[in-house]
């Protein structure tokens, strides 16, 4: 018990100490926008933190609602699907509603990015922000030895707000800061769960989608231990092997 006390400890430093340090805090990269899933009009995509700095009147940072619709129809977007009976559209529907589904900390520069959110839902009737703060619920798993069904739950909601048929069609945007770890995390397991990967291919998915590298070694954790729920709990065969 002593020895998770402390990895919790040392994995809640490490979140924080990063999310301080990071030096591109805020920088929406169109690259990293990719297509994830469709169900019916609604479509699902995955990117890095929807911010970008305005000068006028005077320097700020602004949601980047825009610009990030603008990336989904980007050729780097539309390649490597992770559900491969889907194609990514080319075009958007005119109207839509926008969900933001945000995995951003509310420690350090990521709550006044989490912040800018918030005000921008808040104020715009034709979206919503669904927020998950996976650092916290990994460092809460981590204690309880419940990564799986904490994670479950936040894959299970991302699943349900593609399938529902309210203020359709609508337009998905999961993200975390960089879009890599966090993101990554999740949408491993959304596709070990609904789309039947395997453990090992759930890891490549990164890859796949030309986004350089897999999910960062907590990251790497959370979808260890949530692919030994969803096998052995929840009983989805598919999984496989999961390295001890």
């Amino acid at each position: 018990m002593g020895f998770i006390i402390i990895f919790a400890i040392t994995l809640m430093l490490y979140s924080s100490i990063n999310t301080v340090l990071q030096p591109n805090m805020g920088r929406f990269n169109p690259e990293r926008t990719k297509f994830i899933d469709q169900f019916g009009d609604n479509l699902l995509y995955r990117g890095n933190m929807p911010l970008v700095r305005v000068n006028v009147p005077v320097v700020h940072k602004k949601f980047a609602l825009d610009e990030v619709i603008a990336s989904m129809v980007l050729p780097s977007s539309m390649n490597a699907p992770v559900n491969p009976k889907v194609k990514a559209p080319s075009s958007l529907p005119k109207q839509y509603f926008f969900i933001n589904f945000s995995l951003l900390s509310k420690f350090g520069r990521e709550s006044a990015a989490y912040h800018i959110e918030e005000h921008f839902f808040n104020n715009n009737p034709a979206g919503k922000l669904i927020h998950y703060e996976l650092h916290k619920l990994l460092f809460k798993g981590v204690i309880s030895r419940d990564v799986g069904r904490i994670y479950d739950e936040v894959i299970i909601e991302l699943r349900q707000q593609l399938i529902s048929t309210n203020n359709s069609p609508r337009i998905i945007y999961l993200h975390c800061k960089a879009g890599l770890d966090r993101t990554g995390t999740v949408i491993a397991g959304y596709a070990m769960r609904y789309l039947g990967y395997s453990y090992e291919e759930a890891i490549a998915i990164n890859i796949n989608q030309g986004l350089r590298r897999a999910p960062d070694f907590y990251g790497i954790m959370g979808i260890q231990d949530y692919a030994r729920y969803l096998r052995d709990t929840i009983g989805i065969e598919t999984i496989g092997n999961i390295p001890d």
